[in-house]
């Protein structure tokens, strides 16, 4: 396919930062012929890298940033490939769904791109969760659909909308990133803050921030009724959070034309994405879960809620990660409350929540940095008959790279436990 991308036009493409997206990029625009040449700079490879740019013509170069560089250190004016991938998206005319909340973006993105196909409509799943946006360009056209999950790391410099905008939720997190909550949130206010009478922002009521944001906007309005009772016995998604995501899906479907039935019956048959409430194996009665994904309490909050709901009591539950100055204090009295028996902690904010616990509550506690033996610790105490749930209510870069490695490693531990 071919985009009009005059930015680039006979210009060296300096590419600050590697990985998926980087490549994604240089496969994107090395075939169009613009541009002279292409190079990445990374900060593993020069602790420095980012003093390279300031010796760049600008009238020669032009500086792409991937989103997880932030961009108030960044020296020198960029783009991105969320930008890229808008201005080609215009130039196709292809219905665009951005897809963004603190939670549930990846889960309501993939629930939403599935009922829409069931459907019979042409969908891509793309962003934050999926393929790179750009390598989803290939052989779309008007009619297609984009459902692109969009990160606040992402949304940062976009200085245009999606044609509907779906809001899962809005808490604190990635205040390290952003520097403060305003303007984490202010990131995420991207997403409709470009939209035109066209438009639609589908979203949960609760959250206050939003109604603010949507004061002046001319974009539909088509709040979610978080209190609707929604029959989830069939489902294999579990938890009133799911319920919520489900609830937004709907809501977009039938902008599309898709009837409720249609959508039900899609959600039903849905299964859980991978580090999101999934059920590993069960081994000495004891059912080990997987929702690496659970890194701030508010989802560590949900996802115990929703297993004791719908699945059993808890017996142990892993926590502990980076601290990113969160109110543990809500989470410490559901564990309370509960009496779970046992946890395990990591660093940091393991010992935050440990000193936490209140005397009327006192778990046994196991503290490591190794997921083998926290799951082999919770296989021989946690009590049978009851769940294991890996769920940090933190982020995971302290001992790991990311939720998905956190989540392989403790997956893998589970596997390999033998009588």
């Amino acid at each position: 396919m071919t985009f009009n991308l005059p930015d680039f036009a006979e210009k060296d493409v300096v590419f600050v930062g590697k990985g998926k997206e980087g490549v994604s990029f240089k496969n994107f625009i090395e075939p169009l012929g613009l541009i002279k040449s292409f190079r990445f700079i990374d900060g593993k490879d020069d602790p420095n890298y980012l003093d390279e740019l300031k010796t760049l013509d600008l009238n020669q170069a032009i500086v792409v940033k991937t989103p997880g560089c932030p961009g108030h250190i960044m020296p020198v004016p960029y783009t991105t490939p969320t930008r890229v991938f808008f201005d080609c998206l215009n130039q196709i005319g292809a219905k665009t769904i951005g897809v963004t909340g603190t939670k549930g973006k990846t889960t309501t993105s993939s629930l939403l791109a599935e009922t829409l196909k069931n459907a019979g409509l042409e969908v891509k799943l793309c962003g934050n969760g999926g393929s790179p946006m750009l390598d989803s360009l290939e052989g779309s056209s008007s009619s297609t659909i984009f459902v692109i999950e969009l990160s606040s790391y992402q949304l940062a410099e976009l200085s245009q909308s999606p044609d509907i905008a779906v809001i899962t939720n809005l808490y604190k997190d990635h205040t390290d990133y952003h520097g403060n909550l305003e303007t984490y949130w202010e990131a995420k206010h991207n997403i409709i803050k470009f939209m035109h009478e066209g438009s639609a922002v589908v979203f949960n009521p609760e959250f206050e921030i939003i109604h603010h944001w949507l004061a002046d906007s001319p974009a539909k309005k088509l709040p979610i009724d978080p209190g609707e009772i929604v029959d989830m016995s069939q489902a294999k998604l579990i938890g009133d959070h799911n319920k919520l995501n489900y609830l937004m899906v709907r809501s977009v479907a039938e902008l599309f034309g898709v009837d409720k039935g249609s959508s039900l019956t899609s959600f039903m048959h849905f299964e859980p994405i991978r580090h999101r409430l999934q059920p590993v194996r069960k081994f000495r009665g004891i059912t080990f879960v997987d929702d690496a994904i659970g890194s701030n309490p508010e989802a560590t909050i949900a996802g115990i809620q929703a297993l004791v709901r719908s699945r059993g009591p808890i017996g142990c539950v892993m926590l502990g990660g980076v601290d990113r100055n969160y109110d543990f204090s809500e989470l410490v009295k559901l564990l309370s409350t509960l009496g779970i028996p046992k946890l395990v902690l990591f660093p940091d904010t393991g010992a935050f929540i440990k000193a936490l616990l209140p005397d009327s509550y006192s778990p046994e506690i196991y503290e490591t940095i190794n997921m083998e033996d926290a799951v082999s610790w919770a296989s021989e105490n946690c009590p049978s008959g009851s769940i294991c749930l890996l769920s940090t209510a933190a982020p995971s870069t302290v001992l790991w790279s990311s939720f998905e490695e956190k989540g392989s490693l403790f997956q893998q531990a589970v596997l390999s436990l033998s009588e």
